[in-house]
């Protein structure tokens, strides 16, 4: 599951005590080994309209929603590997798909850059500016 860039899964989210997360995590441990990401800091920068329609649909609760972030597995460079995800939920099934690029493209998309049009590893890319219109200028975020 390490390069996989496109998901179909069921999310289901569930609110806990300290108390019963510490009993889950007891439960779980004779079943699960920690992977390479299991120490690292995921950070996620969503990105939206102007008007925060992606947000605002969202706490509707719809049917139907979707979210467009940029997600790396710890600090990233300007050239380090992060993933740029679309997320669409309907009927409780959520669907995801990534492309990995530089942080550098990632950012361009912020700012309304269309960077990925001619390269034949990225088809499918124009689904990612297709949620977005031009985001409210101002400082990129970093990773």
């Amino acid at each position: 599951m390490k390069n996989q860039m496109v998901f179909q899964r069921y999310e289901i989210k569930y609110q806990m005590s300290r108390r019963q997360q510490q009993a889950i995590l007891a439960a779980m441990a004779p079943y699960v080994v920690p992977d390479e990401y299991s120490h690292s800091s995921i950070r996620n920068l969503y990105l939206d309209t102007p008007d925060f329609r992606l947000i605002r649909r969202s706490l509707e609760r719809p049917v139907y929603k979707e979210k467009l972030r940029v997600r790396s597995y710890g600090r990233a460079g300007l050239e380090a590997p992060v993933f740029v995800e679309l997320k669409k939920k309907y009927c409780s099934v959520v669907y995801k798909r990534r492309l990995t690029m530089p942080q550098r493209e990632a950012l361009g998309l912020y700012c309304g850059q269309c960077l990925l049009a001619g390269d034949p590893d990225r088809r499918g890319a124009g689904l990612y500016g297709g949620i977005l219109r031009r985001p409210t200028p101002g400082r990129l975020p970093l990773l």
